[in-house]
């Protein structure tokens, strides 16, 4: 039972370490090309490059930090190999990459959520991350907030997840039918994407 609980806690973690980044303090708990703190991605995947001649691929943040004095100071990343031309365009593009972070060694580094805008977790800004791009398209205003009678908003809700009982799904359930509008539709087989389609250009109508 403990070694069950112990994997779903492991899933759960591989499932929303990807959403979590580092704001950088003092840069002694943060991984300067492997952690996300620059963006939402790491320096080893934008730089990617770079990242393959880096002298030591596991440097924290404060050990590529050269303090100036106070919070003054600038990023010395060191590579395994003299550049050409082509190369040193790349280290000035990761050098601007990296205009504005700052090592603060009287802070220190700090777990951010990078699915909102303030860093801070939310269970609604995980379900947002958690839904695939196709559900970003579904049209739930349209549909609920329409000037439609109730059934035919459900109609439409149902011909949107692929639920309505067309020609095509009939018959697959076995009842013999005349395709009355194979004309209309080219000979389409398939008839539930034209049926959303016709129902999302009825709301659109009915919308404007």
């Amino acid at each position: 039972m403990e070694k069950q609980k112990g994997g779903s806690i492991n899933k759960v973690g591989q499932l929303v370490t990807p959403f979590f980044g580092f704001e950088v303090g003092d840069g002694k708990n943060v991984r300067f090309w492997k952690d996300k703190w620059c963006d939402t991605s790491p320096l080893s995947e934008v730089f990617l490059s770079l990242y393959a001649l880096a002298m030591s691929k596991e440097d924290w943040v404060n050990e590529v930090w050269t303090a100036e004095g106070g919070r003054r100071g600038s990023w010395t990343p060191t590579f395994n190999r003299s550049f050409n031309d082509w190369k040193l365009e790349e280290v000035g593009r990761l050098l601007c990459y990296l205009e504005g972070k700052m090592v603060r060694v009287d802070e220190e580094d700090r777990v951010s959520w990078v699915k909102s805008k303030d860093g801070v977790f939310s269970v609604k800004s995980l379900y947002k991350a958690m839904q695939p791009a196709s559900s970003a398209l579904f049209p739930s205003k349209i549909i609920w907030r329409s000037c439609a009678q109730p059934k035919i908003s459900f109609f439409a809700w149902e011909a949107s997840w692929g639920r309505v009982l067309t020609l095509d799904r009939l018959q697959k359930r076995g009842w013999v039918l005349a395709n009355r509008l194979e004309r209309l539709f080219c000979g389409q087989e398939e008839e539930s994407g034209v049926a959303f389609g016709a129902v999302m250009l009825v709301f659109g109508y009915l919308e404007d």
